[in-house]
Parts: structure tokens; C-alpha cells; sequence
């Protein structure tokens, strides 16, 4: 699979759309604050090899990245919509926020995951299943 441009894009986009948030943040409502700095924490964890894998050139590794950044995606927006469905950044709640996050290979990261490794991602390991994360 052969989408190392498409994915750089992606990720690219993504980095984008959250230096937006960051950009754009002017106040912190106090009853959204644990959702926003969980929120805001997780996307470190998602994007912190991001830098240097974009300065790199290596295919493997930016599959890998983006693999991982749509598997934690999906994991933090099950977060918000469970234990912060209430949390809103500048007046729109933060799960309309992270649906704006780009998922476009998403799918195609989950086959090369399992033709990498042999290993199954099925969505119904999930704790709860919500129909309107699945790709």
C-alpha cells in the first residue's frame, strides 16, 4: 500500500487543525476544564512522534504513526463522549471539535496493521460500541 504522500497530507492536516485549537483558545469555561487538558494531553500522546517522523522519509514509520494516530483518535473521542460529553472550547462542545480531525485513511491503516502484523483490529473489543465512530 503505497500512500506515504496521502498520509504525510494527513498528518500534516491533522497537526494543522490542532495548532488551530491552541491558536484559537482565548478562554477555558472552569466546568470544561478537565475535559479540555484531557483533551489537550491526549493529542500530545497522539502527535508526539510526529515531528520526527515528518522529517524523516521512511514509509514504515509513517504508517505506523498514522495507525496509531487513528487508533488513539478513536479511543479519545470514546473518552470525551463518556466522561466529558458536557466539556465545550469556545462555546462548542470539544467531541465537534476532535470529529473535525482527519480520518481519511483510516480504514486502510487498519488492513496494513493487520497484513503487517497478523493481528485482528476489530471494533467490537471496545468497551462500548458507538456506531458513529466506526470508519
Amino acid at each position: 500500500m503505497e500512500l506515504y504522500p496521502e498520509l504525510r497530507q494527513e498528518l500534516f492536516n491533522a497537526l494543522d487543525r490542532h495548532i488551530d485549537i491552541l491558536r484559537d483558545v482565548e478562554l477555558i469555561e472552569n466546568e470544561s476544564l478537565d475535559g479540555v487538558v484531557f483533551m489537550m494531553r491526549s493529542f500530545g500522546f497522539i502527535f508526539d512522534r510526529a515531528p520526527m517522523v515528518l522529517s524523516g522519509s521512511d514509509e514504515l514509520e509513517m504508517n505506523y504513526m498514522m495507525f496509531q494516530y487513528y487508533s488513539l483518535l478513536t479511543e479519545l473521542k470514546y473518552n470525551l463522549a463518556l466522561n466529558y460529553p458536557y466539556a465545550k472550547l469556545q462555546g462548542r462542545p470539544i467531541i465537534e471539535i476532535v470529529e473535525e480531525f482527519p480520518t481519511t485513511y483510516e480504514k486502510e491503516m487498519k488492513q496494513w496493521w493487520e497484513q503487517h502484523t497478523g493481528l485482528d483490529v476489530q471494533e467490537t473489543k471496545q468497551t462500548i460500541e458507538i456506531k458513529d465512530f466506526e470508519y
